[in-house]
């Protein structure tokens, strides 16, 4: 899919949602692609319940009577996509190192390209995210228990094996995980929100992946 294919991109949050609270009525559904098409192109501050439930053809009741309030719906929106990322995201990583053995670069390269394209299949939600992290310590805390602490259990791990094997510098996972999402979300924003246009992803992430492996030899 296409960076910025938004009829893909809430299809497949719709589909998350559902797999985690069922099958949506009408109304329920309506509000929830209303909403994440606001918070993605307002941001979440500026958009407000009546102009949810405008694009959504409901009555603002509708939204409080089946959400509760505007933080709620947000959380309903991050929280299931969250969960189709970490543990699927857990056993494509893992995979990757056993079938990559003794080569960090493509370790590195399938990773990115593999979180290129989760961000790329939720779009609307990546850039809802980058603009509420920063201000929002309940959803900072949702994705740092769910998704950031269980990247590190592992690469605690993986990385262990790649030192112990001389093949990598010493370097705490945090630390390595910051490194790595720097450069792919930056890139991700260069090339979806800053510059879009025809760019050549297999190029891009293996010029970075070159550079961090390289980089962290030792």
């Amino acid at each position: 899919m296409k960076p910025g294919d938004l009829t893909e991109a809430v299809t497949a949050v719709l589909a998350a949602v559902e797999a985690a609270e069922g099958r949506l009525a009408p109304k329920k559904r309506a509000v929830i692609e209303a909403a994440l098409l606001c918070f993605a192109e307002s941001g979440y501050a500026a958009t407000s319940t009546k102009a949810i439930s405008q694009r959504a053809g409901v009555a603002e009741a509708t939204i409080f009577r089946h959400f509760g309030t505007k933080a709620d719906l947000l959380l309903r929106l991050v929280r299931p996509v969250a969960a189709r990322l970490i543990q699927p995201g857990l056993v494509e990583a893992q995979e990757i190192f056993a079938e990559t053995e003794g080569n960090l670069e493509a370790k590195i390269a399938r990773m990115m390209t593999a979180r290129l394209a989760f961000a790329d299949r939720y779009a609307p939600l990546v850039r809802i995210l980058l603009q509420e992290l920063p201000v929002n310590p309940e959803l900072h805390g949702l994705l740092q228990d769910s998704v950031i602490g269980g990247l590190i259990r592992f690469l605690d791990i993986a990385l262990g094996e790649e030192i112990a094997q001389g093949r990598l510098r010493p370097i705490p996972a945090p630390r390595f995980l910051r490194i790595l999402a720097s450069m792919l979300i930056g890139y991700w924003i260069a090339r979806s929100m800053v510059a879009p246009g025809e760019w050549d992803d297999e190029a891009e992430i293996a010029l970075m992946a070159g550079l961090l492996a390289r980089g962290l030899k030792p």
